[in-house]
């Protein structure tokens, strides 16, 4: 019975790893002012191969920060919007955890 417990428990961890080796591992985040709040850890859906870093100038007042926002994604965006409503700084790639960084 130990024997079969074990290997039951062992069948389990191999189908999780074969899960996730299909999917790519992203940092991902909501319009956060630090990058430090941006070190969560998702998983990606198997139709989802990229990681996506966008930051995005938020003005209050005279004051201008920078909301950085990370997750997984279908397709890497060609071009960055100059409107003053789209994202400043993008960063697409295809390796798990490749958006560490924050957007320059």
């Amino acid at each position: 019975m130990k024997k079969a417990s074990y290997l039951l428990s062992l069948l389990g961890v191999a189908i999780v790893f074969t899960q996730i080796a299909h999917s790519i591992i992203c940092f991902t985040c909501e319009r956060q002012t630090s990058n430090w709040k941006c070190l969560g850890m998702t998983v990606c859906p198997d139709h989802e191969k990229r990681c996506l870093t966008m930051g995005d100038a938020d003005k209050t007042g005279d004051d201008t920060k920078v909301l950085i926002t990370k997750k997984c994604a279908q397709a890497c965006p060609t071009e960055i919007n100059n409107s003053s409503s789209g994202p400043k700084s993008l960063f697409c790639c295809e390796n798990n955890w490749c958006n560490l960084w924050p957007p320059k």
